[in-house]
């Protein structure tokens, strides 16, 4: 079953026990049922009345899909979350009345989204992007302060602080931006760097202002709104959030390090799978370095497999089986909806085309599982909950890695990348080194609700982590920060090598 999928976030870019005490699944909407598959698209309305009316009925069915496949509307206090969605849906739609075009609905329906406050469940849309403006430069966040990047403007230098906007210090816009678009808390510093770079990247937004002058550097700058290059800007601001080109290599630094980067838990070709294996292979080989990174910024996740199977041929597998347990905590809990079942039978029929390392201690209750789970899909029960796996812990087996083990982290590690820190954190003398992860919660498994227009589809988490021991939207924070550009190889490996790898 999939217990660890890439979150939602890191797939939408601006671009989640007792049977009987589950109410009735039935629609909390208009009749608007919606179902896994494809939705015609629409054409895009006309009038404002037809931007409003679309707009009403997607998320009337994103509401309705939420009461049906969400995991937290059936478990484990349905009624209290139900009150308050409610409540949430019924405030998001005193802004349909502001809609009037293509941004407008989409705002509206990101509002909704952000709302979930979870990673693994949000909005993408299937229409052409919204014309977007710019005043010539982004703000980034930087260490506490709001900086400058990709100045085009005569006189701003990238860096220059940036300090209030309109007469409202920067945090009133930051707090603003986060309500209606950022579904991770304000106070994490991922949710201020994706709100930072939306400040100066107008997409039409009818639920917040854009401002009109801005303090940099000490003095006051009026902005000049333009169209937005977004084909050049993209990869800058989804490079600030963390993504990464894709990669798993090993290579050595000097005589005595690795640099191990593995940019994905799930491979989505051959050759990204052979070069996943190969580096488990020459794991066994750096034991004996003076330092090893295991360099996974940017990676959005995947299967837990993966990860462990890394471990294992790093450390060995009594030594990683005794320290990396944190999985073993969880028991799933899975909402048995249409669309979920819909979605786990289909991944049934996949073939293990990449001989995904076997993670027995993990799986040490799939046959039962998958039977009991047999049995509940055919008795029509609303939920599945997983067996617990027992944790059988000796005495310690001698660590057979000599080297010093730091894991490079930054705001791109989401998902089982962060429960792959969970783990390694548990290694006696492991540093996690860089940035704070990326956040989730305990939920995943992200069902896909198309909705009625065509022009969206909703994702919604099935199922949820009991027993997880790192809180919901808690990050890994690093015991050594990057205070640079950390965008920069160059300077991350330097920082790594002339400073972190000499401390004792």
């Amino acid at each position: 079953m999939r217990l660890s999928p890439i979150t939602v976030a890191s797939l939408i870019v601006l671009a989640a026990l007792v049977p009987a005490a589950i109410p009735a699944q039935t629609s909390r909407s208009v009749g608007i049922t919606p179902t896994p598959g494809s939705a015609p698209a629409t054409e895009a309305p006309t009038t404002v009345l037809g931007w409003q009316d679309m707009t009403r009925r997607d998320v009337q069915a994103y509401a309705d899909g939420a009461w049906k496949n969400y995991i937290y509307a059936a478990y484990p206090e349905p009624a209290a979350w139900l009150a308050r969605f409610d409540r949430i849906v019924a405030e998001v739609e005193t802004h349909i009345p502001l809609v009037r075009d293509a941004a407008g609905y989409q705002a509206v329906l990101r509002y909704l989204g952000t709302t979930f406050h979870d990673a693994h469940t949000g909005i993408q849309f299937g229409m052409p992007p919204v014309k977007a403006e710019w005043p010539g430069f982004l703000a980034r966040f930087d260490n506490g302060r709001y900086r400058i990047t990709e100045s085009r403007s005569g006189g701003l230098v990238d860096g220059s602080e940036l300090t209030a906007c309109d007469g409202k210090p920067v945090s009133w816009w930051i707090d603003t931006i986060s309500r209606y678009e950022i579904s991770t808390p304000i106070a994490l510093e991922t949710s201020r760097m994706t709100a930072a770079l939306r400040l100066l990247m107008d997409r039409g937004t009818p639920l917040r202002p854009r401002p009109s002058k801005c303090v940099i550097g000490g003095r006051t700058v009026a902005l000049d709104w333009r169209t937005a290059p977004l084909d050049e800007l993209q990869p800058v601001i989804l490079s600030w959030q963390g993504s990464r080109k894709r990669g798993v290599t090993t290579r050595m630094i000097g005589t005595d390090g690795a640099w191990v980067t593995l940019g994905y838990f799930a491979p989505e070709s051959d050759e990204q799978a052979a070069a996943f294996h190969t580096a488990i292979a020459a794991a066994p080989s750096l034991r004996k370095k003076r330092f090893i990174v295991l360099d996974v910024r940017g990676n959005p996740g995947g299967p837990y497999n993966w990860f462990m199977g890394y471990l294992r041929g790093l450390y060995g597998q009594p030594y990683a089986d005794y320290y990396a347990t944190a999985r073993l905590n969880i028991r799933g809990v899975y909402r048995l909806s249409s669309a979920y079942i819909a979605l786990d039978d289909e991944a049934a029929k996949e073939a293990d085309a990449f001989k995904t390392p076997v993670d027995a201690t993990f799986e040490v209750n799939k046959a039962e599982d998958e039977s009991e789970l047999k049995r509940a899909k055919a008795a029509g029960d609303s939920l599945f909950t997983a067996g617990r796996i027992p944790i059988v812990r000796g005495v310690a087996p001698a660590n057979p890695v000599g080297a010093q083990v730091l894991v490079l982290t930054d705001y791109g590690c989401a998902s089982a990348c962060i429960g792959f820190v969970d783990e390694l954190k548990r290694f006696p003398g492991v540093r996690q080194i860089g940035l704070p992860t990326s956040v989730d919660s305990r939920s995943g498994t992200s069902v896909a609700i198309p909705l009625p227009s065509g022009n969206a589809t909703a994702y919604l988490a099935a199922m949820t982590r009991d027993g997880r021991e790192r809180g919901d939207n808690v990050p890994q924070l690093p015991s050594l920060r990057f205070a640079g550009d950390f965008r920069d190889d160059q300077a991350v490996e330097r920082w790594v090598t002339n400073d972190v790898a000499k401390r004792p």
